[in-house]
């Protein structure tokens, strides 16, 4: 593993504006041929945790792929944003992944044509927010594009109204008895995704699973989280929120504000992970970045496709 740290691209977003010097470590396969493919991890509003963003690296690694995970919050003063998602927004997270992709794609290790986000919870919303064509013209001056996208568990309550996305692929993994980022919103967008001309779009919804399932044990409530799943909003072009609730377009202060009062209701559940279900997603996870290039050194036999498959071409 090596260390190594980064400036934040800053982008015409009202959270998005303020500089920061970010740090990640990045892990390389030990056998496998050089350049290698890549994935950005990006870590749920928990920050980084062993169970998740390193598990995820090190079956990367396994399958030869290379890994960076990028720690949004401790160069900015934060711990963990659970009980107060503004301490570092999603925004700043989709900064903090460009930065990361220029940072890689200047690396002579890895091969600047397969690079991929992927995140969990809060950081898989900030991996939707990537692949979003609409803001590319808000991060003006930065030319490059992640490769796919790997969205599991993402916040979906705040949907472009224009869906429209730069026709990579993305993959959706999703969790049936999620209460804080629920599985019907995020299917909703895929479905939109779709609609808008993107048909390389995969979801996959594990029926029993709970948010955060690298989580092993029995489920657990956070009684401390914000949860954001009933302020359902679409992001306009400008960047305002138009409240579907409140009927009108608010920037984002004002919306912020608005939603602490109107919708935002504490705690949620997690956890409930069992090894066959975190082997079986990880396979999976794998599978799709095979199918898409990613040079996986020995890809796992697919999985029959079940009932909670939703697959698109």
């Amino acid at each position: 593993m090596e260390s190594v740290s980064f400036d934040t691209l800053t982008f015409d977003h009202p959270a998005a504006r303020r500089p920061a010097r970010v740090s990640g470590a990045l892990h390389l396969p030990m056998q496998a041929d050089q350049p290698f493919p890549c994935m950005v991890i990006l870590t749920s509003s928990a920050g980084v945790q062993r169970h998740r963003e390193h598990y995820y690296a090190q079956a990367l690694n396994d399958a030869g792929v290379a890994a960076l995970i990028v720690d949004s919050f401790t160069g900015r003063g934060v711990r963990r944003t659970v009980a107060d998602q503004t301490l570092v927004s999603a925004a700043q997270m989709e900064g903090d992944a460009f930065a990361a992709l220029a940072l890689l794609r200047a690396d002579p290790r890895i091969d600047p044509a397969r690079i991929g986000v992927m995140g969990v919870s809060k950081g898989g919303g900030a991996t939707l927010a990537t692949a979003i064509a609409v803001r590319q013209r808000w991060r003006a001056g930065f030319a490059h594009l992640f490769d796919l996208h790997v969205a599991i568990c993402p916040g979906a309550t705040a949907q472009h109204r224009d869906p429209t996305t730069h026709g990579r692929p993305i993959y959706f993994m999703l969790a049936g008895r999620d209460d804080y980022t629920p599985a019907p919103l995020a299917l909703e967008y895929a479905e939109r995704m779709r609609a808008a001309g993107n048909r390389r779009i995969r979801v996959k919804v594990y029926s029993g699973a709970h948010h955060g399932w690298e989580s092993l044990g029995p489920v657990f409530d956070i009684r401390d989280a914000e949860n954001w799943s009933c302020c359902n909003n679409w992001i306009e072009d400008d960047g305002r929120h138009f409240v579907i609730a409140a009927g009108r377009a608010m920037a984002e202060p004002e919306y912020q504000a608005w939603a602490r009062i109107h919708c935002v209701t504490r705690g949620a559940r997690a956890g409930g992970g069992t090894a066959a279900l975190k082997g079986r997603a990880t396979a999976d996870l794998l599978a799709f970045l095979s199918t898409h290039g990613f040079g996986v050194t020995k890809p796992p036999q697919p999985a029959a496709i079940r009932e909670d498959d939703i697959v698109s071409a």
